[in-house]
C-alpha cells in the first residue's frame, strides 16, 4: 500500500490535477451559503450590464448620483463578469470562480514544484485547495480569485520560460501580468517583482516580459486620455483610497462628498483627494508612519485575526517560517518572497483590508511546502510528517479557540 501510494505521488501530473480540482471547485463553489453580491460586486456587476449593453465601461455609483464615471474601477473584472454572465448568469460566475479557484490550487502545486520538487507541489496544492479564504472568496462576485490565478500562472510560465530559456513564455507570462494589472492595480508589485528576478535570471527574458506588460496595458491609459483628456495610469478611484488611508480606513465619507460635488467630475475626485493625502501626511508624518506600520503588520499575516479559518494561514506561517530557518532552501524562496513584498509594497504605504491580502497567500502557502520539505530532508520524512500534521492541529485548535473566546 504505501508502495501504490509512493508510486502514485512521484510525480505531479498538473493538467490531471487542474482538471479535477477544478471540476471539484465548480460544484462546491454555487453550493456554498455566501451571500454573492458585496458592495463592489453591485458596481462590478453594473459595469459588466454597460458592456453587454455597447455602452462600454462606464456606471453610476449609487452614492455618486447623476455623474457617469468611465474609470473609477479597473476593467479586467467587469469584462470577464460581462462574458460570463452572459453566458451563465451568476450561477455561471460562481461555477467558473469556483474551478478558477481550483486551478489556482493546482498552479500552486506547480509553482512549488519548479522551486523544491514533487513533494512540495502536492503540499502546496493540498494547502491552497483546502484554504479556507480562498472558498469564501469564489462565492462572491469579486475580483480577488481571478487575479490570482492570474498571479500564480504568470508566475509558473516565468519559472518554465527561465528553465527552457523560452523568450515566448516570457511573453505570455508578460500578458498575463498586464491582464493582472488591469484587474486589479496591485498587479504592478507582481509586474516589478517578476521583472527584476527575470533580469537576474535572463536578460533576454526580461526584457520580452517587461516590453510585453506595458503593450498589453497601454491601450487602457490610452483610452483614459481619449475619454477623460487625462493620463489615468489604473483608476480614478486611487486618491480616494489613499486618502482613507490617512485617516481612519472608511471609505464610505470620500464617497458622500463625491456625491456632493459631482460637477468636480472623476478626475477632479482623484486630484482632490490625493492633494488632502499629500496634506494629511505632511500635517503628521508620525501618524501616517504607525498607520503604515499596522497595515504591515496586517499583511505579515492573521496573527491576531479572530476567525476559526485562520489557523491554515498560521500553520503556513510558521512552516515558512522553517523555511527561512534552512540555510540550504532559502534560496528557493526569493521569487514567492519577491512577488509577496512587491505586492506588499503597493498595498501597505496606501490601503489594505484582509481581503486585499488573500491574492499574496499563494506565496506564503509555497514558502510552507518549501519549508515542510527542507525539514524532511533534515529530520526524515516521518518525524517531519508528524511535526507538521502537529503544528498543524495546534494552530486549528488554537484557531477556533480564539475564536469562541
Amino acid at each position: 500500500m504505501a508502495r501504490r501510494l509512493n508510486d502514485l505521488f512521484a510525480r505531479y501530473p498538473l493538467r490531471l490535477v487542474a482538471l479535477v480540482a477544478a471540476v471539484l471547485g465548480a460544484c462546491v463553489a454555487p453550493l456554498l451559503p455566501i451571500d454573492h453580491l458585496q458592495p463592489d460586486s453591485i458596481a462590478f456587476v453594473a459595469l459588466a450590464r454597460s458592456i453587454q449593453a455597447g455602452a462600454g465601461i462606464q456606471y453610476r455609483e449609487a452614492l455618486i448620483p447623476g455623474l457617469d464615471l468611465f474609470a473609477f474601477r479597473a476593467p479586467g473584472y467587469p469584462v470577464f463578469l460581462a462574458f460570463v454572465l452572459a453566458l451563465g448568469g451568476v450561477t455561471g460566475v460562481l461555477v467558473l470562480q469556483g474551478a478558477l479557484n481550483g486551478l489556482s490550487a493546482a498552479l500552486v502545486g506547480a509553482v512549488a514544484g519548479e522551486l523544491a520538487g514533487t513533494r512540495a507541489a502536492w503540499i502546496a496544492f493540498a494547502l491552497r485547495f483546502a484554504w479556507p479564504v480562498a472558498w469564501l472568496h469564489a462565492g462572491v462576485l469579486e475580483s480577488e480569485v481571478l487575479f490570482e490565478m492570474l498571479t500564480v500562472l504568470a508566475t509558473l510560465l516565468a519559472l518554465i520560460a527561465v528553465r527552457r530559456r523560452s523568450i515566448g513564455l516570457a511573453v505570455c507570462a508578460g500578458v498575463l501580468t498586464a491582464a493582472a494589472i488591469l484587474v486589479r492595480p496591485v498587479g504592478l508589485g507582481l509586474a516589478g517583482a517578476l521583472a527584476l528576478w527575470l533580469l537576474f535570471k535572463d536578460r533576454r527574458a526580461a526584457a520580452a516580459f517587461v516590453l510585453t506588460v506595458v503593450v498589453a496595458w497601454a491601450p487602457w491609459p490610452i483610452r483614459n486620455e481619449r475619454v477623460l483628456h487625462a493620463f489615468v495610469p489604473f483608476t480614478t478611484n486611487g486618491g480616494a483610497t489613499a486618502w482613507a488611508g490617512t485617516t481612519d480606513g472608511r471609505v464610505l465619507p470620500a464617497y458622500e462628498w463625491m456625491g456632493q460635488h459631482v460637477e468636480q467630475g472623476e478626475i477632479g475626485f482623484d486630484r482632490h483627494f490625493r492633494a488632502l493625502t499629500s496634506e494629511n501626511i505632511r500635517k503628521d508624518p508620525g501618524r501616517f508612519a504607525r498607520l503604515v506600520a499596522g497595515r504591515a503588520f496586517i499583511y505579515l499575516g492573521p496573527i491576531r485575526g479572530r476567525a476559526p479559518y485562520l489557523g491554515f494561514h498560521r500553520f503556513a506561517m510558521l512552516a515558512a517560517l522553517v523555511a527561512l530557518a534552512l540555510g540550504g532552501w532559502r534560496a528557493r524562496l526569493v521569487l514567492p518572497g519577491l512577488i509577496w513584498l512587491g505586492q506588499g509594497a503597493v498595498l501597505v504605504p496606501i490601503y489594505l483590508i484582509d481581503r486585499y491580502r488573500f491574492p499574496t497567500d499563494w506565496c506564503v502557502i509555497v514558502a510552507a511546502a518549501i519549508g515542510i520539505v527542507g525539514l524532511a530532508e533534515k529530520w526524515g520524512s516521518r518525524r517531519a510528517g508528524l511535526a507538521a500534521g502537529i503544528a498543524l492541529l495546534f494552530c486549528l485548535a488554537a484557531s477556533l479557540a480564539l475564536a469562541v473566546r
